[in-house]
């Protein structure tokens, strides 16, 4: 090829129709009254002419044909300025820098050298005009050069020879013909461009397709692969949609039916590779973010899932901080691990080994949060002491599933609440065992629905006892209505059931019960609602807890008086004998005649109160400090930042020089004493609307640009801010695993749903992607050179 030339005589039609590689896949037939049309078979894979080349000239196909010479030129040489170029093994080590793009003149003028180019994959430079035309024998037209000692002389020897001027004066002139479009072969290099973008046009409407089927956890394919077949899937029936108002799909859809191409991008494999490409990049993005914020916390939870394997989800929380923009905290889903060694050991290999894999390092691990299981929270062979031993990441409990233990540890305090609990179950079960039945409750419980105990479900409790709480007289009539239903049935055991039923929750015991109950849950759920959110911090958890801590003492003192005149109202409407069932009274037998008499006996009042109000609170109360216990650790070391009011207070008390040596001493990221002439200055300038929480704090610094003057107390927010509060991120990756992977889809593998679980959760991540990338690097990779 010449520079007044860019001809690919051997290029035939059906080649510039594709300017991807053939896919190897399964026959695809469209159900039309034209003969099916066949796919490739796995043996065709030659290589269509004109491919998207990489910028990487190390990667160049060592055969430059007409049309990537073309693609090459007009892309241009790339060349790399803003990487941190390795050290080869010499002694001196020597390197390729950024100054060896430019000639030095005599007279100290830099010259750039627009031929030039270094090779990431191979630690080479390449000569881009010599490498194209392939008219010199230089190394810095094959495999590359990497003499580094020697660099500038082989370069300036290189660039005076004869062939690399020929070959300069070729790259200028094809490229001055290919802007002005003057080249021989034009005409046929429009209709190449066109074929071009018309395959790319297919390729971004396949990639969206994929992408919205994804995001929604929809199943992409279907028993069968033919278009135009009603049992061919999500995918094929939206590109059958789309190919009604979309001319680049119309087009696309009629070569197929004519046999005009044999490549299709419709099938199962390139759907797998698609999705697998799109979860990749949506993971590179991922760890670019949380490359940028240095600092990270892991949240970790496991869940077995529908084909019985163990799926270990892994979630990143990192703090966003931009310049004159602000602050934000973001929690990261970075995929599912099939795991079979749940012990503490495997689940830290298992974890440190896939953080290696994408380049995190572990020492800017700051926290580590998980469930309260042996294994996540052991303090000597769980995840988070064997974590401790490779960095600085404090461990904070899920603070979520804390308040659920203290809840379950409420629920256990006494017989009777035992039995409440247990009522409510038998009265969901009841109902929801037959069609008839469940119809009787919704003609006469028409608001809040009965709902079914769980012990895993923060919520069910509070929903639970809601629905009995604000619907009880609905609930009676609706067991008076099913006796007569089971009486009509000549059911006996439904109608005795329905009887005890509406007896036990016709009285009175059981009425306080309902309101001492849900007074409790409702408060605890308030906060565990709250605490779910990504945006929570540690302060938040400190002020919520002492909050629970105060309403159950309130609840102690006089909420049972509380109960009792909110129990009122409705056992007059209903009718209900406001009286406590009376207990006989165990008497202690007389050994002895001079012995006195017997205890006076207790009031039913104070029996309810005594074995059933008081160990219910004492107990939440006794969990609440306990299980809670393990943050004062953590609150002794970030509490003087939990605000501006905070840090007055350790300034008037002078403590603030202990607490500021203690931080640099845990953690080691920031100087004490330039830490607290910080905060005596911020106490002072920070406004009233920046100092109510870390995060305004930070938000502050950054959008006002103060980073410079407020530089060691803006790590320490960060780390504080990047400890994360609960697992919920977690758990919402498991509702999301469900929806995926389902009892038809069983057999999914593991990559598929790990890249499926990408595009679902971190949709925003995966649509501020660029499409033309994803599109390039699908191209790249269906290269074989």
């Amino acid at each position: 090829m010449t520079a007044t030339s860019c001809s690919s005589s051997s290029s035939s039609s059906s080649s510039m129709a594709a300017p991807l590689q053939y896919e190897a896949t399964p026959h695809l037939s469209v159900n039309t009254s034209s003969p099916p049309c066949d796919t490739t078979s796995p043996e065709d894979t030659q290589i269509i002419s004109n491919q998207i080349i990489s910028d990487d000239p190390a990667l160049w196909p060592k055969a430059i044909d007409d049309n990537a010479r073309c693609q090459i030129v007009r892309k241009g040489p790339l060349q790399i300025t803003d990487m941190d170029f390795p050290q080869n093994t010499e002694n001196p080590p020597w390197r390729f820098t950024k100054d060896n793009y430019k000639m030095t003149m005599r007279n100290g003028e830099k010259i750039q050298r627009s031929w030039l180019m270094y090779s990431v994959s191979t630690d080479t430079v390449f000569c881009f005009s010599c490498t194209l035309f392939g008219k010199c024998d230089s190394a810095l037209s094959s495999s590359g050069y990497c003499a580094w000692n020697n660099l500038d002389h082989h370069l300036k020897e290189h660039e005076y020879s004869n062939m690399h001027c020929e070959n300069m004066r070729s790259w200028h002139d094809l490229q001055k013909r290919l802007q002005t479009r003057t080249t021989i072969d034009q005409t046929h290099q429009n209709l190449l461009q066109i074929e071009i973008e018309h395959w790319k046009g297919v390729i971004r409407r396949v990639i969206s397709i994929i992408c919205h089927l994804a995001e929604s956890n929809q199943a992409l394919r279907g028993p069968s692969n033919v278009l135009y077949d009603h049992h061919n899937g999500n995918f094929l029936s939206l590109v059958e949609l789309m190919a009604q108002y979309d001319p680049v799909l119309s087009e696309h859809i009629r070569r197929i039916q004519n046999k005009e191409t044999k490549v299709h991008y419709l099938s199962g494999i390139i759907q797998n590779e698609i999705i697998t490409l799109v979860g990749d990049k949506t993971l590179e993005e991922i760890v670019r973010r949380v490359t940028k914020a240095k600092y990270f916390s892991v949240i970790m939870d496991c869940t077995p899932d529908i084909s019985h394997k163990e799926q270990l989800s892994i979630v990143l929380r990192i703090v966003n901080c931009e310049p004159s923009v602000g602050v934000s905290i973001a929690e990261h889903f970075i995929g599912f691990i099939d795991i079979e060694d749940t012990t503490g050991r495997g689940l830290t290999e298992t974890l440190l080994e896939h953080l290696q894999n994408h380049n995190l390092n572990i020492s800017d691990c700051r926290g580590q949060s998980y469930d309260n299981g042996s294994n996540m929270m052991g303090q000597k062979q769980g995840v988070q002491s064997r974590i401790l031993q490779n960095c600085k990441a404090l461990c904070v409990p899920c603070s979520s599933h804390t308040l659920n233990l203290v809840v379950a540890d409420a629920a256990k305090s006494s017989v009777l609440a035992i039995s409440f609990f247990g009522v409510l179950q038998r009265l969901y079960n009841l109902f929801s065992s037959s069609v008839q039945r469940w119809a009787i409750l919704k003609e006469h419980v028409k608001q809040l629905s009965l709902k079914p105990l769980s012990t895993t479900r923060w919520e069910a409790c509070i929903e639970s006892v809601k629905a009995v709480r604000y619907q009880l007289p609905q609930i009676l009539k609706a067991l008076s209505a099913l006796q007569t239903f089971a009486v009509e049935k000549r059911d006996s055991e439904t109608m005795s059931t329905a009887n005890a039923l509406h007896d036990e929750l016709k009285s009175w015991h059981f009425l306080l019960c309902t309101m001492i109950w849900y007074n409790v849950l409702y408060q605890v759920n308030l906060v565990s609602k709250l605490l779910q959110s990504p945006d929570v911090s540690l302060e938040t958890i400190k002020t919520e807890t002492q909050g629970v801590r105060q309403c159950l003492e309130n609840l102690r003192d006089s909420g049972l008086a509380s109960c009792q005149s909110d129990a009122v109202e409705i056992a007059e409407e209903l009718e209900i004998e406001m009286e406590l069932p009376e207990k006989r009274q165990r008497k202690a037998a007389k050994h002895y005649q001079h012995e006195g008499a017997a205890e006076t006996q207790s009031s039913p009042e104070e029996s309810f109160k005594r074995e059933f109000f008081l160990p219910l609170v004492d107990t939440a109360l006794r969990s609440l400090n306990d299980r809670f216990s393990k943050m004062e650790d953590v609150y002794v070391l970030y509490s003087f930042l939990f605000s501006k009011k905070s840090m007055q207070q350790v300034l008037k008390s002078g403590k603030i020089r202990a607490s500021c040596k203690n931080l640099e001493q845990t953690m080691h990221d920031i100087e004490a004493d330039d830490l607290e002439l910080e905060i005596n200055s911020a106490v002072y300038t920070f406004p009233d609307h920046a100092s109510t929480c870390p995060h305004d704090m930070l938000n502050y610094i950054y959008s006002e640009n103060l980073l410079d003057l407020y530089s060691n107390l803006s790590i320490a927010l960060r780390l504080l801010l990047t400890l994360p509060v609960s697992v919920a991120s977690g758990e919402r990756s498991f509702s999301a695993l469900k929806l995926i992977k389902t009892y038809l889809r069983s057999t999914m593998c593991q990559e598929r749903l790990t890249g499926l679980a990408l595009i679902s959760i971190e949709r925003d991540v995966r649509r501020s992607l660029d499409m033309e990338d994803i599109v390039a690097a699908f191209a790249e990779a269906k290269q074989q050179f």
